[in-house]
């Protein structure tokens, strides 16, 4: 990729569909800036990346939809999208183009693209380990290369013949290598002389409505046996606050619940341990070295789904990084406010079990933290200038 065909700067198209995908972006536009200052960045993105310089064609909230009926509720205008890119890139002829998370939309995309010998990568592969690790069969078409979090990824993508490279987990880097619990405290106005639990319901309201009363009613059995214990509540918005006011009022009678306005980040820093749903605030806790508990309830038939469709013996990101039963899952019928209680309290007594998930979370975090933006951009420059080779050598 040192020249860009017929004397014009270097052109990079990129698709983000969410804001996650937007700071993957952006950082990686950052490390690619750095190596090629003339180069123009196009295709749909959000404020961070628009930050750097980014031509965004449509709002990126346009592709940020979730869930099947929301999905195709908006069908016909992701449609009309995904045309229009693929129309415009295949005019505009992209150096490289990368596909930033998205998978639904932009493995048709970068499929579209390859077959008219564009570069194509794909930042942050699916989730092949955990369920329909055969979608590898399709995505072998449509990719040049993939970019993947985890260091345990890089084989299922071997089995399949696809080029991948392992490049850390971006996340870490946000994280202190020691979490100063004390200062965290400070600035939440908690004393430094009680026990704190933190709670995280999730970010859906769907999460919200099923686990509310559930935690709420493991932190009343909890506070009987710590009756000094705080418990911490992070809100993702008012109607979560509300949600979960609610369920605090309903079952929670003697227990010393303080809820806050965001600063999960914050709260995760000051707390003793963690009481989490499933999902990213599940790495977080490892990445923040807290010891933790998971459980979570989905919709029955989403379970039904997923039990038959899943990989892994478990759903929890640290325990499928130590490939190990590290932290307690409790899982559907499970997740009743009596067993997360005893689940909880032994977290707390042992120390033993504190240690071994610290150290393992210790581990987890200097393998994911790998300065993800710069080897991500070292892959992209390498598979694109290989492609290149090919495509003149034939």
């Amino acid at each position: 990729m040192k020249d860009a065909p017929k004397n014009r700067p270097l052109i990079i198209g990129m698709i983000a569909g969410e804001a996650s995908g937007d700071v993957l972006g952006a950082e990686l536009i950052g490390s690619l800036k750095a190596r090629y200052p003339d180069a123009q960045f196009v295709g749909i993105g959000g404020p961070k990346m628009c930050a750097q310089g980014f031509d965004s064609w449509f709002p990126m909230d346009k592709l940020s939809v979730m869930g099947f009926f929301e999905v195709l509720k908006h069908l016909l205008e992701l449609l009309r999208i995904r045309k229009s890119v693929i129309a415009r890139f295949l005019d505009l002829k992209p150096d490289v183009f990368i596909g930033v998370d998205a998978p639904d939309f932009n493995f048709k995309v970068e499929s579209e693209l390859k077959k008219h010998h564009i570069t194509t990568v794909h930042y942050v592969g699916p989730s092949v380990w955990a369920w329909r690790e055969k979608r590898l069969k399709k995505i072998h078409h449509s990719v040049d290369g993939v970019l993947v979090l985890f260091p345990f990824e890089p084989p299922f993508y071997h089995r399949y013949h696809i080029p991948v490279k392992f490049v850390g987990h971006p996340l870490a880097s946000q994280f202190p290598e020691y979490p100063d619990t004390l200062g965290a405290r400070a600035a939440l106005n908690i004393s430094s002389e009680i026990p704190v639990t933190a709670i995280f319901p999730g970010s859906r309201m769907s999460e919200i409505e099923r686990m509310a009363g559930i935690y709420i009613q493991s932190a009343k059995l909890l506070s009987e046996i710590y009756p000094n214990m705080l418990f911490v509540i992070p809100c993702v918005h008012d109607k979560a606050r509300a949600r979960i006011q609610k369920a605090v009022t309903d079952f929670g009678r003697g227990v010393t619940v303080r809820l806050v306005d965001g600063q999960s980040r914050q709260v995760l820093e000051a707390c003793d341990q963690a009481l989490v749903t499933s999902g990213t605030a599940t790495l977080e806790s490892a990445l923040m070295k807290k010891p933790l508990v998971l459980a979570i309830k989905v919709h029955p038939v989403s379970y039904w789904i997923m039990k038959r469709l899943a990989t892994t013996r478990w759903i929890g990101l640290p325990n499928i990084l130590a490939n190990e039963s590290l932290v307690s899952e409790l899982i559907q019928e499970e997740a009743t406010p009596h067993k997360i209680a005893i689940q909880m309290g032994r977290l707390i007594m042992d120390t033993k079990l504190r240690a071994k998930q610290i150290q393992a979370f210790e581990a987890q975090y200097t393998a994911l933290k790998q300065n993800a933006s710069e080897r991500a951009a070292d892959a992209v420059i390498e598979w694109a200038t290989l492609s290149r080779q090919r495509h003149d050598a034939n």
